[in-house]
């Protein structure tokens, strides 16, 4: 490599994240804080197949719409409007076994054109519940490298390494189609800050449009921004809601070609058809009466072992108190009375 990358692992809250920094970094870990706030700071490295690089874990979000302190910090870094953090790569650690909810943060970050891998964890989880998932068209359908991994046993960790390598010397680039049709949302207000900032994606304008109070801006670029809202009549709550439909519906689409699960369909059927018999207006009762007679019969029967034990168990113990008390009125009391 021909510089140290700067790898930056976000994801949903529980998704694996913090596993998955702990295997890449091991005891090469630092905590602090992120400027001007509590919120805590891990970094460490990594040996890529070719350097070292430097991994950040920020904080868990579900989405770029932050609400919490930490996720506001997770949204800087991910806009680029931390200075002291930048990073080469973005990896999205999404859980398989929820990849639906997952994938909406997943493709918001492919939509600003930053370089991202997804990891996916809890493959095995996934399984058990028997959700198969086709790594290749997950692929094909999100136009980024897709790698399955499970931290805890350092399976697939190799494979992320190569990947985060790779996506971070520019062998994998972002896709040039956008993801859901973001223009389509308030076209004229992004072709506008796209004239300000011509760097960004339309994505990235549209986040600029709606928080761009809290960005790093000049005074005459923020003032530029607010009169487009105005002339435009940019509404943040209403561009939000279209976006997150959107990106269900497309969502949908490729849950339907890279992934199948059970049919719960079928499922719902086996529990009627229990009922329809349990439940039945006439046999229900019987069974019931059946169960009830079968549970009154096994105490007693079950019962009859250790009653038999305990009583075999008592008369030997009394036997032996007999034959070693001398005859009085307090060895009698004690054989024949309390024991």
């Amino acid at each position: 490599m021909s510089k140290r990358l700067h790898i930056a692992l976000v994801g949903n809250p529980n998704s694996g994240k913090s596993s998955l920094f702990n295997c890449l970094t091991g005891l090469n870990q630092k905590v602090g804080n992120f400027p001007g706030v509590t919120v805590d700071k891990k970094t460490g490295s990594t040996n890529l197949p070719s350097g070292e690089a430097e991994i950040i874990d920020l904080p868990g979000t579900y989405s770029l719409y932050p609400r919490r302190l930490d996720e506001w910090v997770s949204y800087r870094v991910l806009l680029g409007q931390d200075i002291k953090v930048r990073p080469d790569v973005v990896v999205a650690v999404a859980d398989a076994s929820n990849l639906k909810r997952n994938l909406l943060f997943c493709t918001q970050l492919i939509d600003l054109k930053i370089p991202v891998v997804i990891a996916l964890t809890m493959m095995d989880l996934a399984n058990k519940k028997g959700i198969k998932i086709d790594i290749a068209e997950l692929e094909r359908e999100l136009g980024v490298p897709v790698v399955v991994i499970n931290p805890r046993k350092q399976k697939g960790i190799p494979q992320l390494k190569k990947a985060m390598e790779q996506t971070g010397q520019g062998l994998y680039k972002p896709p040039v189609k956008d993801f859901i049709d973001n223009k389509a949302l308030a076209a004229t207000s992004i072709e506008e800050v796209k004239r300000l900032r011509s760097e960004l994606s339309d994505y990235s304008a549209i986040h600029y449009l709606i928080n761009h109070e809290s960005f790093e801006l000049d005074s005459a670029t923020q003032s530029r921004i607010e009169d487009i809202e105005k002339r435009n009549n940019f509404n943040p709550t209403k561009t939000q809601a279209e976006e997150i439909l959107q990106r269900y519906a497309r969502i949908k689409h490729i849950m339907q070609v890279s992934v199948s699960e059970p049919d719960p369909l079928q499922k719902s059927l086996l529990t009627e058809k229990i009922d329809n018999i349990l439940l039945h207006r006439r046999w229900g009762y019987l069974i019931l009466l059946a169960v009830l007679f079968v549970l009154f019969q096994s105490v007693f029967w079950l019962a009859s072992y250790p009653m038999d034990w305990i009583d075999g168990g008592t008369a030997s113990f009394s036997g032996w108190l007999s034959s070693i008390l001398p005859q009085s009125n307090w060895s009698d009391l004690l054989v024949n009375g309390i024991v």
